[in-house]
C-alpha cells in the first residue's frame, strides 16, 4: 500500500505499483485517478454524502480525526491574553498569503470596522503587490492602515511566538488552515472558521470539531462576521482559552498518536482485506 501526496509525480501512482493505493492529507482534494482507490480523511472535513460525489477515490473516514499534530518546536505558550496587555483585541492571520481571497478582505474588513479599537497582525506577506493589494481592500473597508502589522516570513521560533499578539486567529476562505489551526490553537489562539462544502474547506472546522470548539465555526459569511465580532466583545471566554488550549490539544486525538496509529492501521488492514476479498484478485 502507498500513501500518495498530490505533491508527488502521480505518473507513478497511475501504474499502480501496489494493488492498493491511498491518499492522506497535503492535498485534500480528490487527485483525479481511478488508479488510487481511497482517499483517507475523517467525517469533519468529509461528511458522509457532502464531498464524496467530487472524488474518484472512495473516502475513508478514520474515526477520530485525520490530523496527527505535533508543533515543529517546542515554545512556550504566553500565559496571558494579548488584550490583557495591550488594551486592544487583535486579530490575526498566519495562513498562506494566496489564501486570503478579495471575499475573505472583506469580511475581515467588517469584523475590524465592527470592533473599533482592534488590530490585525498577518504573517507571511512578502510580495509587496499582495501587501499593497490587502491595505488597499482593507482601507476600502473603513480601516486605517495603522491597524495593520504585515510581517515577512519569520524564523520558526519567532513564528509560534507570534500568536502570543494574537487574541483571534481568522481562517481564511474558501481555503482552510490545517497546520496553522493546529498551530494558533496549540499557541493559545483560538480560531474561527467557516466551512464550506468542500474538503479544502472544512480543515479548521475538523480540528475545532475533534477540540470541542464548535461554537467557532460559522455557519455562513455573516454568521463568521458575527461570531468574531461576538467572541472579541467576550474577552474572558479569551483569556480563558488562552489558559486551557495547549492542555486541550493534548488531551484530544489530535495529539494521540497512539490512538492515530491504531486508527491508521485498522484503515490499512480494512483497505487490503477489501481488495483480497474481490473476484480474481
Amino acid at each position: 500500500m502507498l500513501l500518495a501526496s498530490f505533491r508527488r509525480n502521480l505518473r507513478v501512482f497511475a501504474q499502480r505499483p501496489a494493488p492498493v493505493q491511498a491518499t492522506w492529507v497535503g492535498y485534500l482534494n480528490t487527485t483525479g485517478l481511478t488508479r488510487i482507490q481511497y482517499r483517507i480523511s475523517d467525517n469533519q472535513c468529509d461528511p458522509p454524502g457532502l464531498t464524496d460525489r467530487y472524488h474518484t477515490e472512495k473516502l475513508f473516514r478514520l474515526p477520530h480525526s485525520q490530523w496527527c499534530y505535533r508543533p515543529f518546536t517546542e515554545v512556550d505558550c504566553e500565559p496571558e491574553a494579548a488584550f490583557e496587555r495591550n488594551g486592544h483585541i487583535t486579530f490575526g492571520s498566519f495562513n498562506q498569503t494566496v489564501k486570503i481571497t478579495p471575499t475573505g478582505r472583506r469580511l475581515w474588513g467588517d469584523i475590524l470596522r465592527h470592533v473599533p479599537d482592534s488590530r490585525l497582525l498577518m504573517v507571511g506577506v512578502v510580495d509587496n503587490r499582495a501587501r499593497q493589494d490587502l491595505y488597499q481592500d482593507l482601507e476600502n473597508a473603513g480601516v486605517e492602515r495603522s491597524r495593520i502589522t504585515m510581517l515577512p516570513y519569520i524564523p520558526i521560533e519567532e513564528y509560534y511566538r507570534s500568536f502570543g499578539r494574537v487574541d483571534i486567529a481568522l481562517d481564511t476562505m474558501p481555503f482552510s488552515g490545517g497546520t496553522t489551526t493546529c498551530d494558533a490553537l496549540w499557541m493559545g489562539t483560538p480560531v474561527v472558521t467557516v466551512p464550506g462544502v468542500r474538503s479544502w474547506s472544512r480543515s479548521a472546522a475538523s480540528i475545532l470539531t475533534t477540540l470541542g470548539l464548535a461554537d467557532w465555526i460559522a455557519e455562513s459569511h455573516e454568521d463568521y462576521v458575527r461570531r468574531a465580532v461576538q467572541f472579541a466583545r467576550n474577552p474572558s471566554t479569551i483569556a480563558g482559552l488562552r489558559k486551557s488550549l495547549r492542555s486541550r490539544m493534548l488531551e484530544s486525538p489530535l495529539m494521540d498518536k497512539r490512538l492515530f496509529t491504531r486508527d491508521m492501521e485498522d484503515a490499512y488492514r480494512r483497505m487490503w482485506r477489501s481488495w483480497c476479498s474481490q473476484p480474481g484478485e
